[in-house]
Formats: C-alpha cells, sequence, structure tokens
C-alpha cells in the first residue's frame, strides 16, 4: 500500500506473470550489441587487420635482432682478421731482429748491425704506413701544438726560425687524420745578437 500526498492510501498489483518467476529474469539471454552488418564487416576486418600487424611486428622485430646479431658477428671476425694480418707483418720484423742478433754474434762487426738495425727500422716503419701510421713533418716548421709538445726552448740567431721546431727529440705519428702520439721537440727562440744592436 502506498499514500498519495492528500493522505489516501491506494494499491498497485503487477500482473505481469514473468515477474513472479525471478528464475526466468536471470535466465534471460542478455542481448549482445548489434550493429549493423558493415560495421560488423569492417569491425572484423580491423581486428584481422591489427592481428597481422602485430604479428608482422613481432617478424620484424625478430629479424632485427638476427640482423644485428649477425652485423656483431662479422664485425668481430673483420677485427680479428685486422688484427692478425697486422701482427703477422710484425712477425717479419721480429724475424729479422733474430737476424741481425745472429749474424752479429758470428762477425762482431758494429757496421753490420748498424745496417741489420737500419733495414728493421725501414721495414717497421714501411709495415706501419701500410697500416694507416705515418711520421708526423713538423721538423723546421711553425710550432703547433695540435702536433707537437714543446719540451725545451733552444735560442736561435736565424730570425726565421722563431716558433719553429728545431730538434725533434721524440717522432710523432699520426693514423689516418688523427694523432697518434704528438712528437717531443724542442722550439727555437730568436735572439738578437750584441752585433745587430
Amino acid at each position: 500500500m502506498e499514500e498519495n500526498k492528500d493522505g489516501d492510501s491506494f494499491q498497485i498489483t503487477d500482473r505481469r506473470s514473468w515477474l513472479e518467476d525471478e528464475d526466468l529474469i536471470e535466465r534471460a539471454p542478455t542481448p549482445e550489441k548489434r550493429y549493423p552488418s558493415f560495421v560488423e564487416e569492417l569491425k572484423g576486418r580491423t581486428e584481422l587487420a591489427e592481428e597481422k600487424l602485430k604479428e608482422r611486428i613481432q617478424d620484424l622485430e625478430a629479424e632485427n635482432e638476427a640482423f644485428r646479431d649477425r652485423l656483431d658477428k662479422d664485425m668481430e671476425r673483420r677485427l680479428e682478421q685486422q688484427k692478425m694480418d697486422l701482427l703477422r707483418g710484425f712477425l717479419e720484423v721480429t724475424d729479422n731482429f733474430e737476424r741481425a742478433l745472429q749474424a752479429f754474434e758470428q762477425t762482431s762487426s758494429l757496421e753490420e748491425l748498424k745496417k741489420g738495425i737500419q733495414l728493421n727500422l725501414e721495414l717497421f716503419l714501411h709495415k706501419l704506413k701500410a697500416a694507416g701510421v705515418e711520421p708526423l713533418d713538423v721538423l723546421e716548421k711553425p710550432f703547433d701544438p695540435h702536433q707537437s709538445e714543446a719540451v725545451g726552448v733552444i735560442p736561435v740567431e736565424d730570425p726565421n726560425l722563431d716558433d719553429h721546431v728545431v730538434e725533434v727529440l721524440q717522432q710523432g705519428y699520426r693514423l689516418g687524420e688523427q694523432l697518434l702520439r704528438p712528437a717531443h721537440t724542442r722550439v727555437g727562440k730568436y735572439q738578437a745578437s750584441g752585433d745587430d744592436l
């Protein structure tokens, strides 16, 4: 029973038979959202395309990983080969030094030893040049702090040698365009003699 605003009471009776059986309500199928057929077809195509795209992305990631692995292995193999080629050249120089020592024991001539050492040095420099290493040409050139380290200053009487390298104490080398080791040098400093005053 319910009451309205005026205080009168009334009763509501629901005569829908299906409301009496609550199990029937729970067992009733929930209708699926239905779209027009062309929308369902487009939705299906989109889902299929998304699946194919995900599979393709996974395949590409696996291919990229395999490519990176192959590239790393190839790079390591090339570096090992280059290192072996370089070291083989140095072994030839070592063999020549051993021959020079054996020859010195037999002849004991300092002139022959000097000649052997000179030949080995030339061979070694040739091997370095083949590997891209070249000596720096800095003697009597203007001092360049990017190629040389000044370890001393020598007074010079020639004004043309002022701030020029006048002595190389240790040879500098470069590999291609990169400085491998700077030259250790002495730089000239012009000093006017007392006669010029």
